[in-house]
């Protein structure tokens, strides 16, 4: 495949995706970084767009983020680059500057064009001084030669998604009255010029489609960078969607925003350049980079989220199979761990890091109660082992909570994940539905090992004159919320999954929490997300416990003491947090051998916690 003067094996790349394995402050390249790239070159990626690499400290969004700004980071980045090529997959190293939307704890002094304050990071910058803007221009042009040495195949410079180029070029971003804000894609032209001087390998630019807000980038902006990038041989233009400051969730896609508008942009960017172009968001989903590839809207197809996932999803679907896991854009694991300092994981993927090692054993018979993710999963790698697996679900479904989770609103992506993984399961494993288990299963069917993956119940707390109520877990399932007011007890991930689900229904919803603040274990996308469209519309009490209810009055006591009546309510709904389900476990270890407790059944947690501990606990058998 040709791409301007960049060729590659085939039309797949991957996008620069944070992982936050490199080295804390100094941003060199580990050896658990190359593995990680390496085994999605395993998986028949053509071409790796390396995480963005920083130009210098002061445009760092994270502690551990990558660095090329001396040459001491060069012989990391080779050995990379050495690892991929290995598997006839070539390297391109993206190059930023975050500016406005660089973290203080990571970067220190913030910069930019000008002192606009970055909604996402509450952080106003210093306006960059003239002289500053050449050592701008110097690290970048420095930086790509140190790739180049390290052998990469190419250059990519980011120009869009309200970074440091954007924020030059955005009539919005840049209010200088120097040259730079009276000439705004002055710092553009001049970059291009210092990068190109001396770069012999091609060089990528990666805009916004669009930012989806407003007074963002127009076409005619576009059409000015497509010029720019023509009139400096640039290989290839690279589409995605946002900007990090302004519109987070459309930059790093969530699974609720609509698709149809990015295949619309993408149709009338098309028509302003005869560029190759490559373009991201949620490819996978619906299989749009069938659609879009062989209507040539775009060339090539960039997944980031979906080779986490699955990183042999490039070997399988250019062989027409589809036996593989889709992303279902939930960011749990990668934007989530990420942003809590913790290395790039997926909730459906527990060998990000580490790959489950399969080592000759003697052949053992597993039971597994319960079909939800820790039961599926553990079932799964125990098979990869080559032992005999009988799942048993006392339901006529498999999921667990799962089913639930992508009942709320905008999540429905995240039943693709949970459908490919029940349809791996079912051809992998025996899997007995509508089975209640006791003891008595086991005395007259023999296992050398039982896992107890039977999951959490919802806790209802002892309030006076409580009578009807339904749980949160009850909503999701089906039971229907009859009446107009609607009190919510308990104000954390289910109990604002319900209040939007209600809002949506024009419910007059209020929500109770004990704790100084709702939305706990929310994922940051979806909680921006529901601070925007949806508190608004809701009355929610915080440091606040429901006392008794007296009929239809619900009566509270705040933190300071004060007692008070909300007034009458047709329902009530329990999100008030979960317990585990452990009583069989505690009932099975007295009399067997081997018996084990995994995922919510032995600590509640997230679909991320049941699937690691999946993995740890088929290693231990």
């Amino acid at each position: 495949m040709k791409f301007g003067k960049f060729e590659t094996k085939n039309h797949i790349f991957m996008a620069p995706v944070k992982t936050a394995l490199a080295t804390p402050k100094t941003g060199f390249i580990t050896e658990e970084q190359i593995k990680y790239y390496e085994r999605k070159a395993k998986g028949g990626v053509g071409t790796i767009i390396l995480e963005p690499i920083s130009v210098l400290p002061s445009g760092k969004e994270h502690p551990k983020q990558t660095m090329l700004n001396t040459d001491e980071h060069i012989e990391g980045l080779k050995k990379l680059a050495d690892a991929l090529h290995q598997y006839d997959t070539k390297l391109v190293v993206h190059l930023n500057h975050a500016g406005r939307a660089a973290n203080p704890k990571a970067s220190g002094e913030i910069l930019a064009p000008s002192p606009i304050k970055c909604p996402s990071t509450g952080q106003t910058p210093k306006e960059l001084t003239n002289y500053q803007i050449e050592q701008l221009i110097y690290a970048f042009k420095e930086n790509a030669l140190r790739a180049q040495k390290a052998g990469v195949d190419g250059v990519e410079i980011q120009f869009g998604h309200g970074y440091i180029v954007h924020q030059f070029y955005s009539k919005k971003l840049n209010q200088r009255i120097d040259e730079y804000g009276k000439d705004k894609f002055k710092f553009a032209r001049e970059l291009l010029t210092a990068v190109t001087e001396n770069l012999e390998i091609p060089l990528f630019i990666r805009v916004s489609g669009s930012e989806f807000v407003e007074n963002g980038i127009t076409n005619e902006d576009l059409s000015k960078i497509f010029a720019l990038a023509e009139e400096f041989g640039v290989s290839a233009i690279h589409v995605g969607w946002g900007n990090a400051c302004d519109s987070a969730p459309w930059y790093y896609n969530h699974m609720s925003l609509p698709l149809e508008v990015m295949d619309n942009k993408l149709k009338e960017i098309r028509e302003l350049t005869t560029l190759p172009i490559i373009a991201a968001g949620r490819m996978h989903k619906d299989e749009r980079y069938k659609y879009l590839v062989e209507g040539k809207i775009v060339d090539g197809v960039v997944f980031g989220r979906q080779l986490i996932i699955d990183p042999d999803f490039p070997n399988k679907i250019l062989s027409n199979s589809d036996d593989y896991l889709r992303c279902g854009s939930c960011l749990q694991g990668c934007l989530g761990n990420v942003k809590a300092g913790k290395p790039i994981g997926c909730i459906a993927n527990p060998e990000v890091h580490k790959e489950f090692v399969v080592e000759k054993s003697e052949k053992k018979k597993v039971a597994i109660i319960g079909g939800g993710p820790a039961g599926l999963f553990a079932g799964l790698y125990l098979k990869k082992k080559g032992y005999d697996v009988t799942i048993f679900e006392k339901n006529n479904y498999l999921g667990g909570q799962w089913v639930l989770a992508y009942k709320s609103p905008g999540k429905l992506s995240m039943k693709d994940t949970l459908d490919d993984l029940i349809r791996k399961a079912e051809k992998e494993l025996e899997i007995r539905m509508n089975t209640e288990v006791t003891k008595d299963t086991f005395e007259n069917e023999k296992f050398d090992s039982i896992i107890v993956a039977t999951g959490a119940y919802p806790f209802v707390p002892p309030i006076k004159g409580l009578e009807s109520y339904i749980t949160g877990f009850g909503f999701f399932d089906g039971e229907e919320v009859k009446g107009e007011r609607v009190l919510i007890i308990g104000g954390g991930l289910i109990g604002l999954e319900v209040a939007e689900a209600l809002v949506k229904e024009n419910k007059k919803v209020t929500v109770i929490e004990a704790l100084d603040e709702v939305g706990r274990g929310m994922e940051i996308v979806a909680s921006k997300l529901f601070q925007k469209n949806y508190a608004p519309k809701i009355s929610i009490y915080t440091n606040t416990l429901v006392k008794e209810v007296k009929g239809k009055e619900v009566f509270v006591k705040a933190k300071d003491g004060e007692e008070s009546s909300l007034g009458e309510f047709d329902d009530i709904v329990i999100t008030a947090g979960t317990k585990s389900e452990n009583k069989l476990y505690e009932e099975l270890s007295k009399e067997f051998d081997n018996v084990y407790l995994v995922g919510d059944a032995m600590k509640v947690g997230q679909i991320i916690d049941a699937t690691q501990e999946a993995l740890e606990l088929a290693e231990k058998i």
